[in-house]
């Protein structure tokens, strides 16, 4: 909800779409610098522990702007939130795979993320539709609401007590299957490798990187939906602009019940570009929406495209990692999302004030996506093959 109806509470308090975009950019930066340290911190400490913190991370600034802050403030808020939404959402997106079998994890992962666009479905609506009937007040205390309603379920997540045993030197370990212990020790040994070669390694998993690549480039392009649609669609005077994340989502269901099982028949270099291909169409539809029809269907193929390629990106960057490390490749996975946001959203926002406007922005976008297609191919395609 936050998300993707946070920029219209910018635009009412009288920010600019260059001024969005830097708190934009600001908010992903601050993610990205708790990514170093979150998956590290998910590995030891325990998922549940770091969700908890999270949640409360990005709950306590939802109270700050519910009482009408100055707009410095209100930046270093939304600032705060996104240290705390990265621990967090890390932090769920490794219990996921924790407690999938490897051979179901892509659709494990797929209906995972089911939930992920139900969200998406209903937020951004109902966010946007208090703040342009200027009831500010109730979006910021459903806000606070659903923050404690997940903290109350995160509670009673216990999956790590339940698969842990005391080793004999009094420490927990995970109970795993010889196969797994196997190729735990295996992954285990490759990364204490790649530790002494470079520091890094210790906050990141390397495995995780080909996907990683392909996140950020991705990112490139769906930044400009995240962070403009909204603003675009109601400067061209669109009354249904606050259904657009709900149609996406919708369409984003239906594809991402049938990811997996796709990408088990025709591979998953063919699925994730069928995705991408949809994305390019998408963004061409919003270059040149005039109308409400353009922009339901832009939502549609939009939805239908990255319900394909998410939930094969999120397999793809942990399924080679020690689940002892899982925690780190998550991390790795979702700070590439966050290097392309903060790159790319006031590069938009500048776009849009200064290079010929929003349709400048979505056309530059599907050009990213083709640019996108290509990486897929060296990075997953040739190996596939």
């Amino acid at each position: 909800m936050f998300m993707s109806a946070f920029p219209q509470y910018l635009q009412q308090r009288g920010f600019t779409a260059t001024q969005m975009g830097l708190v934009a950019s600001g908010y992903t930066i601050c993610a990205m610098v708790m990514r170093i340290f979150a998956g590290n911190l998910i590995d030891t400490k325990g998922r549940r522990v770091m969700c908890l913190i999270g949640l409360a991370m990005f709950g306590f600034p939802i109270f700050g702007f519910y009482m009408g802050p100055a707009i410095a403030f209100i930046v270093v808020l939304r600032f705060f939130q996104g240290f705390g939404s990265s621990l967090a959402t890390i932090a769920t997106g490794t219990m996921a795979p924790d407690v999938l079998p490897k051979e179901r994890m892509a659709e494990g992962i797929g209906y995972y993320g089911l939930f992920n666009s139900m969200a998406t479905a209903i937020g951004p609506a109902v966010g946007i539709s208090f703040l342009l009937k200027s009831q500010t007040d109730r979006f910021f205390i459903v806000g606070m609401l659903l923050i404690v309603a997940a903290m109350g379920v995160a509670f009673t997540v216990n999956y790590e007590k339940k698969a842990k045993k005391t080793s004999s030197d009094g420490k927990p370990e995970l109970v795993l299957s010889p196969e797994e212990e196997a190729f735990e020790r295996l992954a285990e040994a490759e990364a204490a490798e790649d530790e002494k070669k470079l520091f890094i390694w210790k906050f990141f998993d390397k495995k995780a990187i080909p996907a990683a690549i392909i996140s950020t480039l991705i990112t490139f392009s769906t930044t400009s939906i995240t962070n403009y649609v909204s603003p675009f669609g109601i400067s061209i005077g669109l009354s249904a602009i606050g259904s657009f994340f709900t149609i996406q989502a919708a369409f984003m269901v239906v594809s991402r019940l049938v990811s997996g099982k796709l990408a088990a028949r025709i591979g998953v270099f063919k699925t994730i570009v069928i995705g991408l291909l949809l994305d390019v169409v998408a963004m061409m539809l919003l270059s040149t929406m005039t109308n409400n029809a353009m922009m339901f269907a832009a939502a549609a193929v939009r939805g239908l495209g990255g319900g394909l390629y998410f939930p094969l990106l999120n397999v793809l960057a942990v399924q080679k990692a020690a689940k002892s490390r899982r925690g780190k490749a998550t991390s790795t996975y979702y700070a590439a999302y966050d290097v392309g946001s903060g790159i790319e959203a006031p590069i938009w926002g500048l776009v849009a004030d200064h290079l010929g406007g929003y349709r400048s922005v979505y056309f530059g976008a599907g050009c990213l996506y083709v640019i996108s297609i290509a990486a897929v191919y060296i990075l997953v395609g040739r190996k596939e093959k």
